[in-house]
C-alpha cells in the first residue's frame, strides 16, 4: 500500500483489511466495495473508513439466517468500535444481473426491488455534497466514493 505518511490512515487500513477479510469469509465473496469518507479524502489524518460491501444476488441469497444475522452485527459501527476498528460499514445485496431491457419495476422480484432501493440509497448517501469546513464554506465541499471492483 502506498501511504501518505498518515499513521491513522495506515492503522485504519489494517483494521479495515481485517474487517473486509471477516466479511468476505462469512459472505463467501465480496463483488465490489464503495469506499467513502475521510479515508478517501485529502484529510491528513482520517477518523475512519466508510465502506459499503456489495454482494452478488446469488451469493447473498445462498446465505442462511444465522450467517446473515452475524453479517448484520459485523457491519454495525458499534460492533467495530467495540473491537477497536475504525470501520463504518454497510452490506448491500446487488440486484440480479439482467439485461437493461428487463429493468422494469413491474418485473422485479421483491428482493430485487429492495436491492435497487438499497443501492440507490447508498449511492445517494455517498454522492451527497457535504461541507468539510466547520463554517460550511461552500468552497470546501466534498462528495463521492471510490468503487473498488474485486
Amino acid at each position: 500500500m502506498r501511504t501518505t505518511g498518515s499513521t491513522a490512515r495506515e492503522e485504519i487500513w489494517g483494521e479495515w483489511d481485517s474487517h473486509r477479510s471477516a466479511v468476505g469469509a462469512l459472505a463467501g465473496e465480496i463483488t465490489r466495495m464503495w469506499v467513502a469518507g475521510s479515508f478517501v479524502s485529502r484529510k491528513a489524518e482520517p477518523s475512519d473508513v466508510d465502506v459499503t460491501y456489495l454482494l452478488r444476488a446469488e451469493a447473498f441469497d445462498r446465505l442462511d439466517a444465522e450467517t446473515l444475522a452475524y453479517l448484520d452485527d459485523l457491519t454495525l459501527r458499534g460492533w467495530c468500535v467495540e473491537r477497536g476498528m475504525r470501520v463504518d460499514s454497510y452490506l448491500v445485496r446487488l440486484p440480479e444481473n439482467r439485461p437493461v431491457s428487463q429493468m422494469v419495476t413491474s418485473l422485479f422480484t421483491h428482493a430485487d426491488a429492495a436491492s435497487f432501493r438499497d443501492v440507490g440509497l447508498y449511492d445517494e448517501v455517498w454522492q451527497r455534497v457535504k461541507p468539510i469546513a466547520a463554517n460550511g464554506d461552500p468552497g470546501s465541499l466534498r462528495r463521492g466514493y471510490v468503487e473498488v471492483l474485486l
